[in-house]
């Protein structure tokens, strides 16, 4: 509890007779002048680090909600481009297999024109 500066004056007054100059000095010191100088007790410091636990776990809740909700979107959108490439990647497939059977029936063609001529240059000598 703190003490006006009336009270310590006269309380100071009454320590300097009894205990001398020093030690009233010294004991007057163990009383604070100001709110600001008061010791913290033991239930004001658990009721205070109690608040800050709680106000803590609740931030890292909501730090724990918006990540997740952050790492749900980011998945969504991944999930949604790689289905994309995925699609882009099968008519790739599709295209290619296209383009082969068209270069072979041509080279299936290429070769038996080429056949048919050798035949016949074959037969002529």
């Amino acid at each position: 509890m703190a003490l006006d500066a009336r009270r310590r004056s006269s309380l100071y007054g009454k320590f300097v007779p009894l205990l001398g100059e020093d030690d009233a000095n010294a004991l007057m010191t163990e009383f604070p002048a100001n709110e600001a100088d008061e010791l913290v007790t033991k239930e004001f410091h658990r009721a205070e680090t109690a608040l800050l636990r709680s106000d803590f776990q609740s931030s890292i809740g909501e730090l724990r909600s918006e990540t997740q909700g952050s790492l749900a979107e980011l998945r969504a959108e991944f999930e949604q481009r790689f289905a994309s490439v995925d699609a882009q990647l099968a008519d790739l497939r599709v295209e290619m297999a296209e383009r082969f059977r068209q270069q072979t029936v041509l080279l299936g063609g290429a070769f038996a024109t080429m056949t048919a001529i050798l035949g016949s240059l074959i037969s002529f000598t």
